[in-house]
């Protein structure tokens, strides 16, 4: 009587597991994960982008309430950070004392992966009024453009510079009249060096243009992430808000010398957070 309870049961285990393609594609992932550290990269590169964009798409119809409120992506933001905890990712942020959130202005961040969509998202719930500035090919990417855009991404077109300027100028009254944060990325591309590329000026001219504040925000090296080995392992991240830069004052005159001394500024701490970071990393 028990070996046929043990049987059946069995049986409807079999069948759940046959019917059912979406623990089938877990079990997948699981098992390769455990044979192939390549398997690995890639399965968890693919889920937490997936995931990306499933928290973010499944509530846009609660975002139309409030279409282009940063505050839209909150609870999103704080499921995708819970979530890629669980693939041993933790995130670390320092400086919460240097955010006023009634200065508006630029966030300069440095830029390495795609999962730095999460890390924004980590962000939002320190600095409450912050948006991205991502490149306009991504609202093509549907429906996560639309859920973008609803939750107040700013999208530029970097191959057309006066379409770009043009958005940028809008966005500048933003910040000036709604106490908005544009986070920008000045690097312009993403990459894992030791070495931060050398800014772009878009942003410096936005925080000129509208006699804001420079906000310089440094995430250490994602030491347990590499790209090249197709490696994805557990580490912390650690990101050091920096105090304010004003610049008030200041004309385009001195946009070059601004650039340069926030490029010094953020590769010295990126230098020091990354060395720290590193203990905590495995890959």
């Amino acid at each position: 009587m028990v070996s046929y309870r043990v049987f059946l049961f069995s049986s409807r285990l079999q069948n759940v597991f046959l019917n059912s393609l979406t623990l089938q594609v877990v079990v997948a992932l699981v098992v390769g994960s455990l044979l192939s550290s390549t398997f690995k990269y890639h399965a968890k590169m693919f889920i937490i982008v997936l995931m990306s964009f499933l928290v973010l798409v499944v509530p846009i119809p609660l975002f139309l309430f409030k279409p282009r409120w940063p505050l839209n992506a909150l609870v999103p933001g704080i499921v995708a950070c819970a979530f890629i905890r669980l693939f041993g990712v933790e995130y670390e942020i320092r400086g919460q004392e240097h955010i006023n959130v009634r200065n508006g202005g630029v966030v300069l961040l440095n830029h390495q992966s795609a999962i730095d969509i999460v890390m924004l998202s980590r962000l939002l719930r320190e600095f409450r009024n912050i948006v991205p500035v991502v490149k306009k090919e991504l609202f093509y990417v549907l429906p996560f453009g639309i859920a973008s855009y609803l939750v107040g991404v700013v999208f530029i077109d970097r191959k057309n510079t006066a379409s770009a300027k043009d958005v940028m100028k809008r966005e500048a009254v933003a910040i000036t009249k709604d106490h908005l944060k544009l986070a920008i990325f000045p690097e312009g591309t993403r990459h894992d060096n030791d070495t931060l590329l050398p800014f772009k000026k878009g942003s410096f001219h936005v925080a000129v243009d509208s006699q804001s504040i420079i906000q310089p925000v440094v995430v250490s090296k994602y030491h347990f992430l590499d790209h090249k080995r197709k490696r994805f392992g557990r580490g912390r991240v650690i990101i050091k808000i920096l105090p304010e830069i004003a610049t008030k004052g200041m004309t385009k005159a001195d946009v070059n010398d601004l650039t340069e001394r926030c490029q010094q500024l953020m590769q010295t701490e990126f230098d020091a957070l990354s060395a720290e970071a590193k203990q905590y990393c495995h890959n």
